[in-house]
């Protein structure tokens, strides 16, 4: 019963977050898409962040760091 209603509650909030974005779309494409850009480019910004400390920490490690060392300069 409760797996029911959950399936029921997920759809009915996917519909209306589908719904809201279409009408705002329908009103403003401009304005959606440049905010849709805006998060996906602070996707790939935090993505790329993550990969250059990954780079750092096996630099890092290849050098001889411990790991305490190493999450000590990345904090």
């Amino acid at each position: 019963m409760k797996s029911t209603f959950l399936e029921s509650f997920l759809l009915g909030v996917t519909v209306g977050i589908g719904v809201t974005v279409l009408s705002l779309y329908t009103r403003k494409p401009g304005r959606v898409a440049a905010s849709i850009d805006a998060i996906s480019e602070i996707g790939r910004i935090r993505r790329a962040k993550e990969e250059e400390k990954k780079l750092y920490r096996e630099r890092l490690q290849e050098m001889g760091f411990s790991n305490t060392e190493i999450d000590e300069t990345l904090k």
